[in-house]
């Protein structure tokens, strides 16, 4: 789709949206207008399909700065991302029924903590035991990070078994940083507000940055890069464990994983220096991925959607970026008040997936319909493979922050 623009007014960059218009929330459009008046901006906005209100920030949206880093325009789950992969084994419908699918999600939930568990004793952080630059949150590491090495956390954090176009199971994951990735971007956003009052900036609200030729801006990308490298590490405990359930599960009919992929791994809150139409820019991308050409990314549905597996096109107009799953239609208030458990059954009725009542706001009925989210980016990625749900596995949706 040829991207909808709003032409630059003065002292405004223009901005370029792949979700039409009128289909961008009041909320969400008002703080992208904010984000193109930023003294730093890019030579454009870029908005994704999937776009929708944030704290502070819009959820689905690339914003380029010209050296200057914004912790808010990264987000407080730094990192966060998505892993997949493709197991190699064939779907057996018969045998791999329902009681196959809830006893592999049963040793999920038995060895993965959610919400706010943690895992007793801690786990070794091996590379990850280094140096923050924000010395006063290094006792974290041993605090938060150590225990929540291979945790899930809440909200739209999943854990999924899946079935492609070929009957070829993949399993899928998304999570982030967890509690020290969200107290390192607190930190250093109450920092680039506390620089930008004594140097008397006058900014749009919640968009304060760190000049990359200073010091703080340097000490946030390090710290930023930790967090990130934290959230991989973290993907992949959990991935190890998922494999390693469903490798049980297969014995247990017989059959084993002999052949899998490759683990692909796409982040979606995080800022590069990068080079786009010939100058080095700062690219933030909160709730949006990287899609360079050739590039393997995830897209999501919700809970009861199919997702994707995706190339990436390049296309500068995007800065080489696509949506990072389906979007919200609803605030987690306006879906637990408006969609009825009924429906909630209904909408997971193809899986194996139990609806509890504690994951209403996470139902397929609070997002934006995922495959007129991907038509509506063609023109930045390929569709590899197209994957069905078999079954989910939550935390509570309001455990988010810890």
């Amino acid at each position: 789709m040829t991207p909808n623009e709003i032409a630059a007014a003065e002292g405004r960059a223009p901005i370029k949206s792949w979700l039409p218009l009128d289909e961008i929330e009041p909320g969400a459009m008002a703080q992208l207008l904010a984000a193109a008046s930023h003294p730093a901006i890019g030579p454009h906005l870029a908005v994704m399909p999937d776009c929708h209100p944030g704290m502070g920030v819009t959820i689905g949206s690339v914003l380029p700065t010209v050296n200057e880093v914004i912790p808010n325009a990264v987000g407080v789950d730094i990192g966060c991302g998505m892993c997949a992969l493709d197991t190699g084994v064939r779907l057996d419908p018969e045998r791999m029924n329902k009681a196959f699918w809830r006893g592999w999600s049963g040793q999920i939930h038995r060895n993965v903590p959610s919400g706010f568990s943690k895992r007793a004793g801690g786990n070794t952080l091996g590379e990850l035991d280094r140096p923050l630059r924000a010395t006063e949150l290094q006792p974290l590491l041993r605090e938060k990070a150590a225990t929540q090495l291979g945790t899930l956390g809440g909200g739209n954090h999943f854990i999924e078994a899946q079935v492609d176009e070929r009957g070829i199971i993949w399993l899928m994951l998304h999570s982030g940083s967890r509690h020290t990735g969200l107290r390192i971007a607190k930190h250093y956003d109450e920092l680039a507000r506390g620089i930008a009052a004594r140097r008397d900036i006058a900014l749009p609200p919640d968009l304060a940055g760190l000049p990359l030729d200073d010091e703080s801006g340097q000490n946030y990308v390090h710290d930023m890069a930790w967090a990130t490298d934290f959230a991989l590490a973290n993907r992949r405990a959990m991935l190890d464990v998922m494999v390693s359930g469903l490798a049980q599960e297969l014995e247990r009919i017989g059959e084993s994983i002999d052949s899998p992929g490759e683990v692909i791994n796409i982040h979606h809150n995080f800022a590069a220096l990068e080079a786009h139409e010939g100058e080095e820019l700062v690219i933030h991308r909160k709730g949006a991925t990287s899609a360079s050409a050739g590039e393997l990314g995830i897209i999501p549905g919700s809970m009861g959607a199919p997702s994707y597996i995706v190339r990436g096109l390049g296309n500068p107009e995007s800065f080489a970026s696509c949506s990072h799953g389906a979007g919200r239609t609803m605030s987690r208030g306006q879906a637990r008040k408006q969609i009825s458990e009924a429906a909630f059954v209904s909408s997971l009725a193809d899986t194996f997936s139990k609806p509890s009542r504690g994951l209403l706001d996470e139902a397929p009925g609070a997002y934006k319909d995922v495959t007129v989210v991907i038509d509506r980016q063609r023109d930045l990625v390929d569709v590899l493979h197209t994957l069905r749900p078999l079954i989910t596995v939550k935390g509570d949706s309001r455990d988010r922050d810890d």
